[in-house]
């Protein structure tokens, strides 16, 4: 087993574990509790989207340009997740389909433009969990929830990168997911087009 996976699954273990004053204050799913931000992340579509879509575009990303692309996406949602009320809905939606299409197109961004895309696809994340009126044991959720996400699918696209067993077949399926990070975007950025006129 990779060392990367197991320090994500650590940092994800050590964030909640030390954190018992602020469970103190909600129970599961309750509105002050640090578990809010997660639910709300990773059950939306378009969230998941955008963090997959990253590890996509950024595909055999090695530390620590990693780590540094997993903590701003994390700060990215956070402040997304702050202003998320005051964010046009069809933000987030854009911003996957760009990093979808990234993706389709087989893209390795240079250093900076990676750091770009981890930006993006944090505040697009961030702005899709829909979290109103967000306190700061919701922020603290949603940056620890998507840092430990984003750190932990770019260790594993990076051991698939180097396994040396799917070679063949990982730029097809990196084109194949990526497309459909993008149609999912578009989808869900119809919707929301859709039910603004209607």
């Amino acid at each position: 087993m990779s060392r990367k996976p197991a320090f994500a699954s650590a940092l994800a273990g050590a964030a909640f574990s030390s954190w018992g004053s602020a469970w103190a204050h909600g129970t599961l799913g309750a509105d002050s509790s640090i578990w809010t931000a997660s639910a709300h992340l990773l059950t939306s579509p378009l969230s998941l989207a955008a963090l997959i879509g990253l590890a996509l575009v950024l595909f055999g990303i090695r530390e620590p340009l990693s780590v540094i692309a997993s903590a701003l996406a994390a700060a990215a949602a956070a402040v997304a997740t702050f202003f998320s009320p005051n964010i046009p809905p069809v933000m987030a939606p854009a911003a996957v389909v760009i990093i979808g299409l990234c993706g389709v197109a087989g893209w390795k961004p240079a250093a900076m433009f990676s750091l770009v895309l981890a930006v993006l696809a944090g505040l697009a994340a961030g702005s899709a969990a829909d979290l109103e009126q967000a306190r700061w044991q919701d922020l603290t959720g949603m940056a620890v929830t998507v840092m430990v996400a984003v750190f932990w699918l770019l260790a594993m696209a990076d051991n698939l990168n180097t396994s040396g067993r799917l070679q063949a077949i990982l730029p097809v399926a990196r084109r194949i997911l990526g497309s459909w990070v993008a149609a999912i975007a578009l989808l869900l950025g119809a919707l929301v087009l859709f039910g603004k006129h209607a």
